[in-house]
């Protein structure tokens, strides 16, 4: 890796502003959240994680490198192609909270929900294509453990085991360098302070997508 310190910087950041110093996952981790609590959740997350493929193929689309736009493509098509892409094992997860595909599409976001989906929109539209990939790269950079540790949470604390059921997380918790090799090979240190503040954005968007499904009650416990 050649750009290390600048790495060493996102990762101080990442661990800064970490999801699972959240109140709602450290909530989660307790074993107190409802069906009612998670079927919220996962109406929201519906909303989120159907952006995804508008977030990669805002990048894909203003890249001149095509061999960087082939390995976008390959993540492009793990979210979107086929019958079991990404957003189908979600449907899966929620089926067993007894919420079904119709109950998601019909959901709306919600106020925090919509921004952080507009500043995850915005940063991965940008014609400066580092801070599109440095937004990617910092969801990657934390998604692993926090997929890990939801799993292990909904096996151990909610009773849900099922292999289909938990697949979206079982997917997500497997690690992915490619953001970070495109993002290394890519960046040069002019672009730092770009990249950096795109971290920053893409870590308080998720943390304002995680406020708007916590409740007075989780914030007092936590």
């Amino acid at each position: 890796m050649k750009n290390k310190r600048l790495f060493e910087k996102i990762n101080a950041i990442v661990v800064e502003k970490s999801m699972l110093n959240h109140p709602f996952y450290k909530y989660w981790l307790m074993g107190k959240l409802t069906k009612s609590d998670l079927r919220e959740y996962m109406k929201q997350y519906y909303q989120l994680e159907g952006a995804f493929p508008r977030f990669m193929s805002g990048i894909h689309s203003h890249t001149g490198d095509a061999a960087m736009r082939q390995t976008m493509l390959m993540n492009l098509c793990g979210e979107e192609e086929g019958t079991n892409n990404h957003l189908s094992q979600l449907v899966a997860f929620s089926e067993s909270l007894g919420l079904k595909e119709k109950n998601l599409k019909m959901s709306k976001a919600n106020t925090s929900t919509k921004k952080a989906v507009d500043t995850l929109l915005s940063l991965t539209s940008s014609v400066d294509i580092n801070k599109g990939i440095a937004t990617l790269t910092a969801y990657k950079h934390q998604i692993a453990k926090v997929a890990a540790t939801k799993e292990d949470g909904l096996r151990k604390l909610y009773g849900i085991t099922n292999a289909k059921a938990l697949q979206f997380f079982t997917t997500h918790s497997r690690a992915d360098r490619s953001w970070h090799e495109m993002l290394d090979s890519h960046v040069s240190s002019s672009d730092e302070k770009a990249v950096l503040a795109s971290v920053r954005a893409t870590c308080d968007a998720f943390l304002t997508f995680l406020g708007g499904v916590t409740t007075k009650k989780m914030l007092k416990a936590c």
